[in-house]
């Protein structure tokens, strides 16, 4: 236990008031009488009311975790001193046992003395670093294994350790880390044993983490080779038998209860019917009152964490044995079922059928007690016994196993996972002892992978693997030369040679492949029954090599997908090439497989092919062949072929959902209009269909319900509009940004006609393309004539589309035109790019420019890795046949003249997005890279490890854009003509030359300051500010260069220097000169504010100079942070913020694009060219943490105090990019003074040292420091040496520095308000209100204790002080700690009077909710003090019932309750007669008579309705008149109604999966404008099914527990939910309320829900985790009127738009009403009743049945196409009742 920690446990006892300190007397070190500290003495507690409760409180503050048994009648002994509590009754959640309810007289005798058993906080030891009997002692506390220190430590203290651990006793006792050193916190130090204990904490120590020790005094351990034999006895043989696995259940009996014993029967590992042993035979407990906190229990005391379920109904069969309980009631805190109340031991009134049963999560909290190992000589014994060998027989997989049996530890291996791979692929590990390990592939075949795989939950395996074919792991490998026969449930169940021996390495870790893994297939590139075969794999849909592709193959294909056989098997691409990776190849399937991953093939993603070669099918389908007639390519009349001839389709309830499904078999994306009345004219065959009923899901138009027979006459045809397929278009005939505009339409490329061709319509082409916008439109067949079909004519723009064809136009092939007028258009490229002249068209083939941006990243200007800007993101290269000629042509293309090298092996490091191009093949003379021969886009096989990287040769290293641009430039002759610096930053680091094809460094012998100079001028800076040796940038790696270097400092470049001749030197690496360049304006430095904040001055011509703040921005203001080492600047300020500075202004209109390393790097007006005076002076705020240190300024600028508070604590140091400490050798107040004067304070109080502050993590960077007093910072001082030092961390240096305002009060007012007052010279004085806002007042709140302030008040509102008035003019930014850490005039500096002293109100609630309702309505309850109190009615009425309801986020009350109408409260009642006025921002605002101040009961609890929500919220004006409402409210079943609507909260409308894919992951729910999670207690099928079904799934498979599918980050908004399964959304469930929960993120709900959902289309490409909903426009508001009335306003194109009024009826308002949640529309408004809209205008002409669920599934004019103005927008009134 750290110093800190106690020195906050002392203060909260003495906060707490007379609290008496408390200890344990008479017992071991967790068990013992009660004593506290009073009056100077130890007295006794009586026993009268002691229980479990209050031995809780008393072992909680004692710090254990909590207590095990509550002790009577002087249990440990009388006590001698007085009695000094009596009548003890805590309710569990107290701090200390004086705050619990208590008598301090009593009527009691020192043989009523209570006590405590209280649970051991180390009850897990371990050995480590050696082997099973011998190591390094560590004990496991507060989640971590820390170690012993082993001063006093002898053998008496290992005999303990090593019968805890389960042998006889200890051989001998080792120190001084004989097993190494341990990494985690010393626990324990100075053990001392009396030799008698049970554990390792029950001897006498120093305390927890209480010690003066380092690792290499890390204790160890020797034990006997022969475990103790406390075995149960040999006639109850029954409880040694497992029942999921080897030795799994048993455990040390005597620990008290008959029912020690319990094990899980008729399930799995972790779940299964609950069986307790007694009277020598297994029974079963009955499920009379059987819930979760019974289930806890078991599962704990099976060795689980905790339970998921607790099962009834003899879920897992029926027992056959007694039914030894019934009635069972736990709390859930038991250790064993038989401490929880029950009926008593058989007394019951149940069947079997009623046998309760649980499952328990999958990972076990600790493992059962391993008690030791199995003798030979017991082995002997009990198989000596006849029932046992019988039940041994039966367990085990062979009657040999027991011949080895005395080598088997006691464990279970009942928990196995796949790592390293994917879900259902991967790497077999076990957990044992309390980590996962891995299996060896000795022995390891297709028997044993089917094991684990179906324990796992898969069917069976594909593959047993071996070799660590997915990674080596790095537990212990657990099991060795494994045997299964393959009907094992569990691995453990098979033959090994015994857990954790082996003879292997993680080299030989097994792996398997588990059926299940391309369950998924779907046909892309063509229509519903034909097209590219694809299949689900890793995340990503991938194809499949028609190497060996055949009918049976494609049989496979359609038979999974639901089609009865297949017509065709296809190859060569027939629909297109894929995209994805290529998974599989070779198949070979015998035709009667039932998925395609059961077949023969190379294996998953083992392939020689390239995605030309992908398979293809076409199936059988008994659909009719369909067809559009009478319109455009995707609008017209449906046809259906049938008996040799087309017919028609009768419009008999012709809707959207069965145009959606014409749309879709005709591969288009769906329907965006269902025609009727013959729309696209009268056919004139037979009318084929009538009444088609589609649900959506289907693949063709006869899986609709329809009539073969029919009633109507073509004038009621049926026609379609679909969405158009030309999402593809091409320049062709041109460049990568030029040439002839292409579409793909009808799998061929098509041009586009040039009437009516303009700009508008070319950009539209080029943001398509990804091109920013046109340049030019070209016409006449500019760039060649194409030879395709014409697709489009007459294209009309407005500019705002995304794609040509939403332009519009004459209609698909519709057009007048000849080849000789293709259209063409000319996109914006980048500036090193010049576009082509007109009279050198390019003859290249079609291009689509989609990698005209190039740049070198993780390199210098003219070196570094390949980067092309691919699909809106930057993705490398592989160089897989990368050479010089690619090179070349990336090196012109970037403006270079030719390249030097082609680099691979990721030399400049590895990129992070995709890798666009493989195999490129360039003949050097192209202009970009995507005219070279390559794999295609995105089709590699590679990793980022072979990114490739260029050098280009003839330009500058880098131009600064300063008025002192460097002022040569690389010379043009010379052999080490490039030079640069690495390892550094930009204007330092290592010196390295260009030789012979490769980078090379220079020795440092004879380097000096002229060799730098020349080295920074030839690289562009003016001179160099250091020379530096030994390899300070770190070593190189290539050759050394030159050596000797001996410069005259008039040379140009390097070479022209003196030197030993290249290559010629006697150095290492260790040698490698390196400089430090100076920059104009290389000093930088804050003035006038603190360490992180201040005016900006950089120096220049020799003294300090300020920046004007014309044009500042936070880009600046980042390039200066980051310039002085921090990571990022917080604020840029203006005007002199802190202080005008007196030098000249240096700079002006500085323009940084923010990723400058320096200011002077920037755009600037010129040096001292400016038109300001310093009242314009420029400031920065920079964030506290430093980033890199610039290594110009001094090492060590940046010191901090770590582990204390603002002014105190361990002094740390910033060097080589991270924190270090100070040793405190020599250490003292002079040392102190420096650092606390560096820091800005004005002095050290103390210097502090053994680490009081904690010992910190980082290096130690100072020792033997030794000041004079006079430095200004720490590194000016005397030391050792930078990390020169003979110390240890428990040695860490620290201060306390002096703040001159250090206490500070509220007078005149109450306990959280009152006028500020500080201490200074000796007496209280206040604080002048100029200035004074909220951060200021947040500063004092937080100074005294609270959290935040609420108002910062002035005028003297809490009366005039008296003293001096010491601080004027206040500036905190809200973050200081103190208040004297904020800017200010000066102490007793001010203009004041003391009636502008200044006030605050501090925030006393820390929060508030409401209990025993739902989520907008219940009892209204404060935290205060820790703990939840409520509010008296008295006075209580709506005014406060606002404030509240708006604490909460809503927006206003409906009612306030009294009389507590949700239930009475039972903690303290702490507010009464509350007065508000109704606009505070909070309760504790308001007017109240005190806290706690009342004369009240909890029957006077007050509580609230809020209202928020459509349902709840009626229009304000002209639609209830009071005549109306008090009809209404005479009606009963309104009133009814009324009732049954208020408490529903409807807030919780959106509900998302995150972390897993579309029908499954983690559940979130959108609140208060995040997403939150839910938590899984009580979560179950029920909750499941809901939020399915509310997602548009038909019903749930799984709801998930314990964060399955990863922990969410937002707030815990739901938990406890109970769905009876019925309701509609998540929120109408039962819960404990919004944001109210006991749990943290590792318990986040989930659910895997049913993969079709009920009303999403049946595409391939389902967007499964959309709301359901098919089309752009799901997200639909109301506008300018209330919850339930106002302006339409859909969501559309990342913005909120307008719907029109032009055929505006209330059929379509009926549509938005049921929408957005409510039953139907009372108006449909036009003219803009709710006020006009101000975004696009989405949607006109609306026409809707009625019957649609979406607007967008209404007929209209089109996304945006329309004749309205905003005068126009349409509006409805929904209807609430």
């Amino acid at each position: 236990m750290q110093l800190w920690w106690l020195l906050v446990v002392a203060c909260s006892v003495l906060i707490s008031g007379n609290a008496k300190l408390i200890r344990l007397a008479g017992g071991a070190g967790n068990t013992g009488r009660v004593e506290v500290y009073h009056n100077g003495q130890w007295g006794t507690v009586c026993d009268d009311g002691w229980g479990l409760e209050e031995a809780n409180v008393v072992c909680r503050q004692l710090g254990f975790e909590s207590a095990s048994w509550s002790r009577t009648m002087a249990h440990y002994g009388q006590g001698t001193g007085p009695i000094l509590l009596d009548d003890v009754v805590c309710d569990g959640s107290e701090t200390f046992l004086t705050q619990c309810s208590h008598s301090d007289t009593h009527d009691c005798q020192h043989t009523e003395d209570a006590g405590v058993d209280c649970y051991s906080v180390l009850n897990n030891v371990r050995l480590a670093g050696g082997g099973g009997n011998y190591g390094r002692v560590e004990v496991y506390y507060n989640g971590q294994w820390g170690t012993v220190c082993d001063d006093g430590w002898d053998l008496i203290d290992a005999n303990v350790v090593c019968r805890q651990l389960g042998f006889e006793s200890a051989l001998e006792s080792k120190s001084s880390a004989f097993y190494g050193q341990g990494s985690g916190t010393i626990v324990l130090d100075d053990v001392d044993c009396t030799g008698d204990e049970d554990s390792l904490d029950q001897c006498r120590h120093n305390g927890l983490e209480e010690h003066n020790c380092v690792h290499y005094e890390d204790a160890g351990v020797v034990c006997s080779n022969t475990p103790n034999t406390l075995l149960p006895t040999t006639d109850t043989p029954s409880s040694l038998l497992p029942t999921t696995g080897v030795w799994n259940n048993v455990r040390l009996a005597g620990g008290g209860g008959v029912l020690n014993n319990v094990r899980l029967a008729g399930g799995g590992g972790n779940y299964g019917r609950v069986e307790v042993y007694y009277n020598e035979q297994w029974g079963t407990v009955c499920d009379d009152g059987w819930d979760l906190n019974d289930a806890h229990v078991v599962c704990r005391q099976l060795g689980f964490e905790s339970a998921l379920e607790g099962n009834s109904n003899a879920m897992y069969g029926l027992g056959s044995g007694p039914i030894v309980l019934d009635d069972v009631d736990c709390t859930g805190d038991e250790h064993s079922l038989d401490q929880c109340r029950h009926n008593g031991l058989e007394e019951h009134n149940c069947v079997h059928y009623e046998d309760a049963g649980v499952v328990c999560s999958n990972t076990p909290s600790t493992l059962l007690p391993t008690t030791g190992y199995i003798t030979e000589e017991l082995t002997t014994l009990l198989l000596s016994t006849s029932y046992f060998t019988e039940a041994l027989t039966t367990l085990l997989p062979s009657t040999k196993v027991p011949i080895r049996l005395w080598r088997w530890r006691v464990d279970i291996l009942n928990t196995v996972r796949l790592a390293g791979g994917g879900g259902n692929y991967g790497r077999v590990e076990v957990y044992y002892k309390g980590q996962w390990g891995t299996v060896c592939d000795d022995l390891w075949d297709s028997d044993d992978a089917n094991v684990v795989c179906r324990q796992l939950g898969f069917e069976f395996a594909l593959e047993g693997n071996r070799n660590a074919l997915y990674g080596q792991g790095s537990g212990p490998i657990v099991l060795d030369d494994v045997e299964c026969t393959g009907d094992e449930d569990s691995l453990d169940q098979c033959r090994h040679n015994g857990l954790e021996e082996h003879n292997c390495g993680h080299h030989e870790d097994a792996g398997v492949v588990c059926q299940n893994i391309l369950n998924t297939v779907r046909l892309a590139g063509g229509g519903g029954n034909y097209g590219r075969v694809e299949v689900y794999y890793k995340g990503q849909w991938g194809t499949v090599c028609d190497d060996w592709w055949d009918s049976d193959d494609a049989n496979v294909v359609c038979r999974q997908l639901g089609f009865e056989f297949a017509l065709e098997g296809n190859r060569y691409a027939l629909y297109g090439q894929g995209s994805g990776p290529i998974v599989l190849d070779d198949v070979e399937c015998t035709g009667d497989e039932d998925s395609l991953d059961q077949c023969r093939h190379n294996g998953l993603e083992e392939h020689n092919c390239g995605h030309h070669e992908d398979a293809g099918v076409v199936c059988q389908s008994n659909a009719k062949e369909i067809r559009l007639a009478g319109g455009a390519g995707n609008t017209g009349r449906v046809e259906v072929y049938h008996n040799g001839q087309w017919g028609t389709v009768c419009d008999d309830g012709w809707g959207i959902e069965e145009a959606d499904v014409v749309c879709r078999q005709l591969g288009f994306e769906s329907a965006s209009w269902s025609r009727t009345k013959a729309h696209y004219g009268q056919g004139t065959g037979p009318i084929l269909l009538d009444d088609v009923v589609c649900d959506g899901s289907e693949t063709s138009l006869t899986q609709c319900s329809h009539s073969d027979t029919d009633n109507c006459q073509h004038t009621e045809d049926a026609g379609v509009d679909c969405y158009s397929v030309l999402n593809n278009v091409r320049l062709a005939g041109g460049g990568g940004n030029y040439g002839r505009v292409e579409v793909y339409y009808n799998g061929q490329w098509g041009t586009v006609c040039d009437d009516g061709w303009d700009l508008i319509d070319a950009n539209v082409v080029c943001r398509q393309l990804g091109f920013d916008s046109a340049l030019e439109s070209k016409s006449s067949a500019f760039y060649g004539q194409g030879s395709g079909t014409i697709v489009l004519d007459d294209v009309d723009c407005t500019g705002d589309e995304d794609s040509l064809d939403q332009c519009g136009h004459a209609g698909l092939e519709e057009h007048n035109c000849g080849h000789h007028e293709d259209a063409g258009v000319v996109c914006q490229n980048t500036p090193n790019t010049l576009l082509p002249t007109t009279d050198t068209p390019s003859s290249l083939l079609p291009t689509t420019g989609v990698l005209n941006n190039v740049r070198l990243a993780g390199g210098g200007g003219n070196f570094g890795r390949v980067e092309v800007y691919y699909k809106g993101q930057w993705g490398t290269v592989c160089d897989d046949l990368w050479d010089s000629d690619d090179a070349n042509v990336v090196c012109r293309q970037l403006g270079f003249e030719f390249a030097l090298e082609g680099n691979r092996n990721a030399l400049y490091g590895q990129g992070s997005g995709p890798i666009v191009l493989d195999d490129v093949e360039c003949t050097g003379d192209e202009d970009s890279l995507d005219q070279c021969r390559h794999n295609g886009l995105e089709e590699h096989n590679c990793g980022h490890y072979e990114d490739a990287g260029v050098v280009c040769s003839n330009t500058p290293n880098t131009l600064l854009p300063t008025t002192d641009t460097p002022n040569t430039l690389l010379p043009t002759t010379g052999v080490l003509n490039n030079v640069r610096l690495a390892g550094g930053g930009g204007n330092y680091g290592r010196v390295e030359v260009y030789y012979n094809g490769q980078w090379g460094t220079v020795c440092d012998d004879g380097w000096d300051l002229i060799d730098a100079n020349v080295v920074c001028r030839q690289l562009g800076f003016d001179s160099a500010l250091e020379y530096n040796s030994n390899a300070l940038y770190d070593q190189g790696s290539g050759p050394i260069v030159l050596d000797d270097v001996d410069c005259t400092g008039d040379e140009d470049s390097l070479d022209q220097c003196g030197h030993a001749g290249l290559e010629k030197h006697n150095c290492g690496h260790h040698e490698d000169a390196g400089v430090v360049c100076n920059s104009v304006l290389n000093n930088v430095r804050l003035a006038g504010g603190g360490g992180h904040y201040g005016r900006v001055e950089v120096y220049y011509k020799g003294q300090w100079g300020t920046v004007c703040d014309d044009l500042w921005d936070s880009d600046d203001a980042n390039v200066v942070c980051r310039q002085l080492g921090f990571e990022f600047a917080l604020e840029g300020n203006r005007d002199a913020l802190y202080g005008q500075g007196s030098g000249p202004i240096v700079l002006d209109d500085v323009e940084c694009t923010g990723d400058e390393d320096s200011l002077d790097q920037c755009r600037h007006n010129g040096l001292e060219e400016h038109n300001c005076g310093h009242y314009e002076d420029a400031g920065v705020v920079c964030s506290n943490t430093p980033n890199t240190l610039l290594p110009t300024t001094g090492v060590l600028n940046n010191v901090r105090l770590a582990g204390g508070g603002g002014n105190y604590g361990r002094v740390e140091v910033y060097y080589n990019g991270q924190w270090g400490t100070v040793c405190d050798d020599g250490w003292d107040l002079i040392d102190a003074n420096v650092v606390c004067r560096q820091l800005g304070f004005d002095s050290a109080l103390e210097y502090n040292s053994n680490a009081l502050y904690g010992q910190g993590s980082g290096p130690i960077m100072l020792d033997d420091v030794d000041c004079t007093g006079d430095e200004d910072s720490l590194d000016q001082c005397g030391h050792a040496g930078l990390e020169e030092h003979n110390c240890g961390h428990h040695e860490d240096a620290g201060v306390v520095c002096n703040s001159v305002l250090n206490n500070v009060r509220l007078a005149g007012g109450g306990g959280n308000y009152g006028r500020v007052e500080v201490y200074y010279n000796e007496q209280w004085g206040t604080v002048c209100d100029d200035g004074w806002d909220l951060n200021d007042a947040h500063v004092v709140c937080r100074q005294l204790g609270f959290e935040s302030a609420l108002e910062g008040n002035s005028n003297a509102m809490y009366g005039l002080g008296s003293g001096p008035i010491v601080l004027d003019d206040v500036d905190c930014t809200g973050d200081e700690h103190s208040l004297d850490q904020c800017r200010h005039a000066g102490l007793e500096e001010d203009n004041c009077d003391h009636f502008e002293d200044a006030g605050v109100v501090c925030r006393v609630f820390d929060n508030v909710r409401l209990a025993g309702g739902g989520g907008n309505y219940g009892r209204v309850e404060v935290h205060y003090n820790g703990q939840w109190g409520t509010v008296c009615d008295d006075g209580w009425d709506l005014n406060d019932a606002h404030v509240i309801c708006r604490q909460l986020g809503f927006e206003f009350a409906l009612e306030g309750n009294s009389n507590a109408l949700y239930g009475q409260g039972s903690g303290p009642i702490v507010l009464d007669n509350v007065n508000c006025m109704g606009d505070e921002d909070s309760l504790d605002q308001c007017r109240h008579n005190g806290l706690e101040e009342h004369n009240c009961v909890h029957y006077e609890d007050a509580g609230v309705v809020c209202s928020n929500t459509p349902s709840t919220l009626l229009p304000t004006t002209g639609y209830i008149t009071e005549e109306l409402t008090t009809l209404l409210l005479s009606t009963s079943y309104f009133t009814e109604a009324l009732t049954t609507l208020l408490p529903s909260t409807n807030i919780l409308n959106t509900v998302r999966l995150a972390g897993g894919g579309g029908n499954y992951g983690r559940v979130e729910v959108y609140y208060k404008g995040q997403w939150g999670t839910v938590c899984d207690d009580l979560w179950d099928s029920d909750d499941a099914n809901v939020v399915c079904r509310q997602l548009g799934f038909e019903f749930a498979l799984e709801g998930n527990r314990n964060a399955l599918y990863g922990q969410g980050s937002g707030p815990i908004v739901l938990d406890d939910v109970e769905c009876t399964g019925g309701e509609d959304s998540l929120d109408q469930c039962r819960h404990n309320g919004l944001e109210e929960h006991n749990c943290r993120h590792h318990e986040d709900a989930g659910v895997v829900c049913q993969n079709t959902p009920n009303t999403l289309l049946p595409t391939t490409d389902t967007p499964s985790s959309l709301l359901p909903t098919t089309g752009v426009l799901n997200n639909v508001r109301l506008a300018g009127g209330g919850a339930n009335y106002g302006r339409v306003e859909v969501y559309y194109n990342g913005q909120w738009g307008t719907v029109c009024d032009d055929g505006w009826d209330v059929t379509d308002a009926n549509v938005v009403c049921r929408q957005l949640g409510f039953d139907s529309a009372k108006e449909g408004n036009s003219y803009a009743l709710y006020g006009q809209g101000s975004g696009p205008i989405v949607l006109d002409d609306v026409d809707c049945t009625g019957d649609e669920d979406f607007l967008d599934q209404c007929g209209h004019a089109g996304l945006e196409n329309h004749d309205c103005g905003h005068h126009e927008d349409a509006g409805v009134v929904c209807t609430v009742l």
